[in-house]
């Protein structure tokens, strides 16, 4: 879900630390948003697995286009 794992891209755009990165705060935005809808102060297991389960239903659609310009960039330039 987040990390090189979820990330794979070639480094010719630069995109895969920022990508990672966005995954990182995003899993924790939805962890958080679940503890406020439960009102919840301290996170208990089940969040932190409905957390898991929201971030990697909506993340991998942000994810894909920008591992799929890479592919698409890579493949470019070794056609040049």
């Amino acid at each position: 879900l987040i990390g090189d794992a979820a990330h794979a891209m070639t480094p010719s755009l630069g995109e895969g630390c920022n990508t990672a990165l966005e995954s990182a705060v995003k899993l924790v935005d939805s962890i958080s948003s679940i503890m406020e809808e439960k009102g919840e102060s301290t996170c208990s297991i089940d969040t932190l697995n409905e957390g898991f389960v929201r971030h990697g239903l909506t993340r991998p659609n942000e994810c894909i286009p920008v591992q799929e310009e890479s592919q698409a960039w890579n493949v470019f330039r070794k056609a040049v």
